[in-house]
């Protein structure tokens, strides 16, 4: 079963290509915007589109998460694509696939989903919430 190994480096948490930022729901930013204004801090979305008439977002990070301090401080408000990592939905090709850069897959392979079952369920909300058959 998949757990963040000891030592982790929360590559997850960190972003430098545009195209690795989270992609969140319109529900999600609010959630996430609450918790930043209580923090003291803002959040950047830019919109990149529908996906079966339901808007997605890229939540624009630039370096560390803000949310992360040495472990994730809002582990049960995170948006559903921070919950399913490392499993990744490509919405052009409705591909799922693992994340090459977790260090749980690099240092265990390539698993099947079974083995993510908490994650599995997030993905499984996300293909519900946009209508994905």
């Amino acid at each position: 079963m998949f757990t963040c190994p000891i030592g982790c480096p929360a590559e997850c948490c960190k972003f430098e290509d545009p195209a690795d930022m989270p992609v969140v729901l319109e529900d999600e930013i609010k959630t996430l915007t609450q918790e930043a204004e209580r923090r003291g801090f803002k959040l950047e979305f830019t919109p990149i589109g529908e996906h079966n008439g339901v808007k997605l977002y890229r939540w624009v990070i630039s370096g560390w998460c803000p949310f992360y301090k040495g472990r994730c401080t809002i582990h049960e408000k995170k948006p559903l694509a921070c919950r399913m990592y490392p499993l990744v939905l490509n919405l052009k090709t409705g591909e799922i696939y693992l994340s090459d850069k977790c260090l749980w897959v690099k240092l265990n392979g390539p698993k099947p989903l079974d083995e993510f079952p908490a994650e599995k369920g997030a993905l499984k909300k996300l293909i519900i919430k946009l209508k994905i058959r």
